[in-house]
């Protein structure tokens, strides 16, 4: 298989590329979990070295990092001394930019198990994790808190980008208070809180998500800035805010539980309240694109799906919202703004 930066010698070597793609995932997601990446964070390294250091045989950790190699992460300069690549350096831990989160993620059994079932998804039309995790997606997640720790950094590394841009589409200055619905750890909240400091945060969440999301805040030094409120945004009780902030949370459901969120939150909010909708959007003329891919994975996994301009602006005007303006981003993700109807 050719490394990404060189040419495709065939269309064969290109299939390769493609039918082998999840061995890419894995190696990522190896590299991370081992410590690999955190070993050579400090520059190149011999491979024996870092083998020692984690308690690895050297020749099997040798064909790991190969592999990496290949995989466009690592370098090898002298033989069996390797570095990480500008890429490699995004699944270190704590970096701008990280993908660690990403990486572990996407490398489980949560979602690798329920891909390999993708025709069935496409037959049946509903997600595969019953059959393959025995539980639904979020009910395997929650049960170990290593797995909910790995999902939270991978929406937080989403979040940590995203946020940023956010704030620049947008003037929130004017917005005495900005709730994230289903926010995590609260990254995209932050991001807008910094640079708009006169206004105040809401974090929802369940429960015990809200209670981990306190300290990252705290280290911010926004907690004094962010009200935690616990919950469930399929229930009543939506905290009241003049701005709501929902990131790639309607992609995880189907028409009728996204309408449901859609509606509790055109309830408890006030008249004026506006929407902030973050999420990838396929587009109308059926060109490739990254959302498409999405789209099959949550299929697979959760049952929910990606959605078209026209899809979101049906979902909102039904449960109270008026869409009024689209702003793409170069994460890939778009902003879609609403109105809460008078």
């Amino acid at each position: 298989m050719a490394p990404p930066s060189e040419p495709l010698a065939s269309p064969t070597a290109q299939f390769m590329q493609y039918v082998t793609g999840y061995w890419i995932t894995q190696i990522l997601g190896t590299l991370v979990r081992l410590e690999v990446v955190e070993q050579l964070a400090g520059g190149p390294r011999p491979c024996d070295d870092v083998a020692r250091a984690l308690g690895l045989e050297g020749q099997h950790l040798y064909r790991l990092l190969r592999g990496g190699v290949t995989a466009g992460m690592l370098v090898e300069a002298p033989p069996r001394t390797f570095a990480l690549t500008p890429l490699g350096e995004a699944l270190r831990r704590g970096v701008p930019g990280s993908m660690r989160g990403m990486a572990l993620a996407m490398s489980n059994p949560g979602h690798w198990l329920p891909w390999g079932q993708l025709g069935e998804a496409v037959r049946t039309g509903r997600p595969r994790t019953q059959e393959t995790l025995g539980m639904d997606f979020w009910g395997w997640l929650n049960r170990d808190p290593v797995l909910t720790e790995e999902f939270a950094e991978a929406m937080g590394n989403i979040s940590d980008e995203v946020g940023v841009e956010l704030a620049a589409l947008h003037d929130f200055s004017s917005l005495a208070r900005v709730a994230d619905i289903g926010g995590s750890q609260g990254v995209l909240l932050g991001h807008v809180l910094k640079a708009h400091p006169g206004c105040r945060g809401i974090l929802f969440d369940q429960p015990a998500v809200i209670t981990s999301a306190r300290a990252r805040l705290e280290a911010q030094g926004l907690a004094d800035r962010v009200e935690l409120v616990g919950g469930d945004f399929f229930a009543s009780g939506i905290p009241e805010a003049e701005a709501y902030l929902l990131k790639f949370i309607l992609h995880d459901w189907p028409d009728a539980q996204a309408t449901r969120i859609l509606q509790r939150l055109h309830d408890g909010s006030p008249s004026g309240a506006r929407l902030f909708v973050l999420e990838q959007v396929i587009p109308d003329d059926g060109s490739p694109s990254f959302a498409s891919l999405l789209d099959l994975n949550m299929l697979a996994v959760v049952g929910g799906k990606e959605r078209t301009v026209d899809e979101f602006r049906t979902l909102l005007a039904a449960t109270g919202w008026t869409l009024e303006g689209i702003s793409p981003s170069r994460t890939g993700m778009s902003l879609l703004e609403a109105r809460r109807k008078l």
